[in-house]
C-alpha cells in the first residue's frame, strides 16, 4: 500500500469511476480491498442518529486518502484529527501506512465502536476513536484536521472557529473534501497549498 501514497500525484491524472482526473467522487478497486482487509461493516442506517445540519455518512475514497498522505507528508511526529470519522477509514489507513497517530472524533457511538473494533483487530496502538462533538472535543495534540463534509451550516462555522483557535497556538494544516471546501477556502487565516477543488483533497496550512 505504501506504493500508493508515492504515486499519489500520478493516480491524481489518471481518470477513475467518474471520468475524472484523480476519479473524483466515486470509489473503485482500493476501496474494495482496503474495506477487505479492514472488514469495515457499518450500521443499519435506522441505528443512526443525526443532527438536521450533519451529513449523511460515506467514506472518503481511498485513493484521496493516499493523495492526502502524499500532500502532507504525515510521519510518526504527526497525529491527524478526522473531524466526523465514521468507521475510520482515514484515521486507520493514514496509522497503517504512516506510524502518524490518528484521532477520530465522531458522534454516533456505533460508528466509533465498530472503528475501534478494526483498530484492535489490526493493532493499530495509536489510533484512537472519540464518541464526541466536533464543536466541544479536545483538538490540542492534532496537527493535520480533516473533513469531508461531515456537517454544514453553523455547526461547520463552530468548528473552524474551534480550529482557528487551535491555529492561534501552532501551526495546523487542515485537509477538506466535498463541498466543505468552498467554504474552508474563505477563511483567511488559512492559505491554500493550490487551487482548491471540491472533488479531490485539498491543502491549507494556517498563516502565521
Amino acid at each position: 500500500m505504501l506504493r500508493w501514497i508515492d504515486a499519489s500525484p500520478e493516480m491524481e491524472e489518471v481518470p477513475g469511476p467518474d471520468n475524472k482526473p484523480g476519479g473524483g467522487m466515486g470509489y473503485d478497486y482500493l476501496d474494495e480491498l482496503v474495506s477487505g482487509v479492514f472488514q469495515f461493516e457499518e450500521p443499519g442506517a435506522e441505528d443512526v442518529r443525526r443532527e438536521a445540519e450533519m451529513v449523511f455518512y460515506q467514506p472518503t475514497p481511498v485513493r484521496h486518502i493516499f493523495n492526502l498522505m502524499g500532500l502532507t507528508a504525515l510521519d510518526e511526529t504527526d497525529v491527524l484529527v478526522d473531524l466526523g470519522s465514521g468507521l475510520g477509514h482515514v484515521p486507520l489507513l493514514v496509522s497503517a501506512c504512516t506510524g502518524a497517530g490518528g484521532i477520530g472524533i465522531e458522534l454516533e457511538a456505533r460508528y466509533a465502536q465498530r472503528a475501534r473494533e478494526c483498530a484492535q483487530r489490526l493493532n493499530l496502538n495509536k489510533v484512537t476513536f472519540l464518541e464526541e462533538d466536533a464543536r466541544v472535543a479536545d483538538l490540542s495534540i492534532g496537527t493535520v484536521f480533516y473533513l469531508y463534509t461531515p456537517f454544514v451550516g453553523s455547526i461547520l462555522s463552530d468548528v473552524l472557529k474551534r480550529l482557528r483557535r487551535e491555529a492561534a497556538t501552532r501551526r495546523i494544516r487542515v485537509c477538506t473534501y466535498g463541498p466543505c471546501t468552498s467554504v474552508v477556502a474563505e477563511e483567511r487565516w488559512l492559505e491554500a497549498a493550490a487551487a482548491p477543488e471540491t472533488d479531490r483533497i485539498a491543502l491549507f496550512c494556517s498563516r502565521d
